[in-house]
């Protein structure tokens, strides 16, 4: 082959590199294109289907909300029987008022939830539960706090359970004759003891019941100090083993009763074992 014609190869060699380099660009240009417009094609099929399900899912949410309005409007659910149970402080209609709730109320429409909150939210509800017995029955159940004592606290008299804890102020309306509570302040970790005792006299295991006893004072020196007013009797208790100087006073007691002297006596006091009886002086 001679030299021109092996340039000449050369050249058409490189001109036909340079076709297929232009070429290979033309088809990654239309690759590029190809790929865009598929990425495009399936972004807006996303943003389509995406769309689709939001006016889906808001007709469904204007469905329930007119079925609910629907459904709360219908007499056949409006409330025929409300039962109410477990409340002694607190009357039926106060407990309906507390709750908001009433009879020919729809059903549907009342929120259990917030009704045993409002429930729960009063000073003399300790816990509330309410059942929904479609189409038109309520029940209501409550616990309520039992007051023990009346104690003074910021110049009023307010309820307290056998805890020492507040529950509400004493109101004239529904006055409950109960013990006066005093606790002196070095004496106030004794007052755990206060739950025990008064579970003792609910089960008629002491001599004497709540309802004689007129106030209690639990005084620094692990002493109780008791006054039944009916009885005109002091019953001064040692906190120390005080379930055992119960039990020595139950006996004593018992003594004096049955050998009748029991009236002639003033104050009981017990203590390191012990029993102490002091009698009335005379003329007193």
């Amino acid at each position: 082959m001679s030299v021109a014609g092996l340039n000449k190869s050369r050249l058409n060699l490189a001109k036909s590199g340079k076709k297929r380099t232009g070429r290979n660009k033309a088809k990654k240009r239309k690759d590029s294109s190809q790929s865009f417009s598929q990425t495009l094609g399936m972004l807006l099929r996303k943003l389509c289907i995406s769309g689709a399900c939001l006016l889906v899912l808001a007709i469904v949410g204007i469905g329930c909300l007119a079925g609910y309005r629907w459904a709360t409007a219908l007499p056949y659910f409006a409330l025929q029987d409300i039962k109410v149970s477990g409340n002694h402080r607190l009357s039926y209609g106060e407990i309906l008022s507390i709750a908001e709730v009433s009879l020919n109320k729809n059903s549907l429409a009342v929120n259990i939830s917030e009704v045993e909150n409002k429930l729960s939210d009063n000073q003399w509800v300790k816990s509330a539960a309410v059942r929904r017995q479609l189409p038109g029955k309520m029940q209501i159940q409550v616990r309520e706090k039992k007051p023990r004592f009346m104690v003074r606290h910021n110049d009023a008299l307010y309820y307290c359970d056998s805890n020492g804890e507040l529950i509400a102020p004493v109101a004239p309306g529904k006055f409950s004759s109960l013990p006066f509570l005093n606790i002196e302040s070095e004496a106030m970790d004794k007052a755990a003891i206060l739950p025990e005792f008064m579970n003792m006299l609910s089960k008629r295991e002491l001599p004497f019941d709540p309802g004689q006893i007129a106030w209690i004072d639990i005084k620094g020196g692990n002493r109780m100090e008791i006054f039944m007013d009916r009885l005109g009797l002091t019953v001064l208790l040692g906190l120390d083993n005080w379930q055992e100087q119960l039990s020595h006073l139950n006996t004593v007691w018992n003594d004096l009763k049955n050998r009748g002297e029991f009236r002639n006596v003033a104050v009981i006091s017990t203590g390191k074992n012990r029993v102490w009886v002091e009698k009335r002086s005379s003329g007193k």
